[in-house]
């Protein structure tokens, strides 16, 4: 008669009563996970049914080589099955490397396989592990050293990745769709490192130029004896040489009686104070809004710049007939940041019953 495997005389026994399906529902999913077919996990030693306990008895009879490969294969299903399932795939390529079977190659494939599932679930760092393992396995699996290169890549190191990609290459044998593949790879990864390299080149040659840019413009501004601070040329309105080397500011214009402003983005320096400001109080146009009285008309502007001195609150008065060039080099303006510009109206009350007591007026 034909003998069971050793271990299994056990089950050997026609009066051995079969379990009962459990009347209460709590136990229902006990009862399921003593059924290797539907079990989610192995049960522990001391929980384990009777089906465990043979499926554990004909695996301890089992060629480790053939259940590394079951194994593997079941970790194949589990990869073809979609992402819910990779766990489990990564699961069983791990038993199937723990059983120690003896065949590197097959060790190899499940290395790679475990990193080609750590590849899509971005764990890059892990894929590379994986793949230098498999390789220290079998020098000959074209597959590890493609993914080291594609987990390379995603990591940013280029040129560690073009490395791989050649060892592919040379491992590659006969295969012409492997070969054809890696080439294709290959000459797309060189295109954009060049693609790469020429924006980085760019991009020194366009910090080259502003940097030569801002030099031009700092010395422009020097020879014109304008007093500035560093926030002039790095805050974020700053001033532009133009082509025919005539400085562009950004200017800021002060009405102190009711607390307002007006921003000017690009004022020529040769552009008189009067020319910009006929602009907000045009002759024949009507008022600001907040200058209820109409005081403030052209013809009645005075414009003041405050300027470095003992006595607090030193303003001098910029000529409104003047251009901009000469308000900036007044005595004792220092431009910290956007020039800035006070104007009031001769014809308020608050200029003389206001300002000109506030603030001490220099010749």
């Amino acid at each position: 008669d034909a003998k069971l495997p050793e271990g299994m005389e056990a089950f050997d026994n026609p009066r051995r009563k079969a379990t009962r399906f459990p009347d209460n529902p709590e136990d229902i999913d006990a009862y399921v996970n003593n059924i290797p077919l539907f079990s989610k996990a192995r049960p522990s030693k001391d929980k384990q049914g009777d089906a465990w306990k043979m499926v554990e008895a004909i695996e301890a009879n089992q060629d480790p080589k053939v259940k590394a490969t079951e194994l593997k294969n079941n970790g194949n299903e589990c990869f073809k099955a979609g992402p819910k399932r990779w766990k489990d795939a990564i699961t069983f390529y791990t038993q199937a490397i723990d059983e120690e079977c003896g065949d590197a190659r097959l060790d190899s494939v499940c290395l790679s396989n475990r990193a080609l599932i750590h590849m899509k679930q971005k764990n890059y760092g892990k894929c590379i592990d994986d793949c230098k393992l498999a390789i220290e396995k079998n020098p000959r699996n074209p597959k590890a050293y493609l993914r080291a290169g594609q987990a390379s890549w995603e990591l940013g190191k280029r040129k560690e990745a073009m490395r791989w990609y050649e060892w592919t290459l040379k491992r590659a044998g006969d295969d012409f769709l492997k070969k054809n593949y890696v080439v294709n790879l290959i000459k797309k990864s060189e295109r954009i490192l060049e693609e790469d390299r020429k924006k980085a080149e760019e991009k020194r040659r366009r910090k080259v130029l502003k940097e030569k840019a801002e030099d031009i413009l700092a010395n422009a501004i020097k020879l014109r004896d304008v007093q500035i601070t560093g926030e002039t040329l790095n805050g974020e309105y700053k001033p532009k040489l133009d082509d025919k080397g005539c400085i562009h500011w950004p200017v800021l214009f002060m009405y102190p009686e009711f607390l307002q402003t007006d921003f000017i983005q690009d004022f020529h320096e040769l552009r008189t104070f009067k020319d910009q400001l006929s602009l907000m109080f045009p002759p024949k146009g009507s008022s600001p809004p907040w200058d209820k009285k109409g005081a403030y008309r052209l013809s009645e502007l005075e414009v003041f710049v405050e300027v470095k001195s003992k006595t607090a609150h030193s303003v001098r008065k910029v000529g409104i007939e003047d251009a901009l060039a000469g308000g900036l080099t007044t005595k004792g303006n220092i431009v910290a940041g956007v020039p800035t510009f006070m104007v009031l109206s001769k014809a308020s009350q608050y200029f003389a019953n206001n300002f000109l007591k506030t603030h001490k007026v220099l010749s």
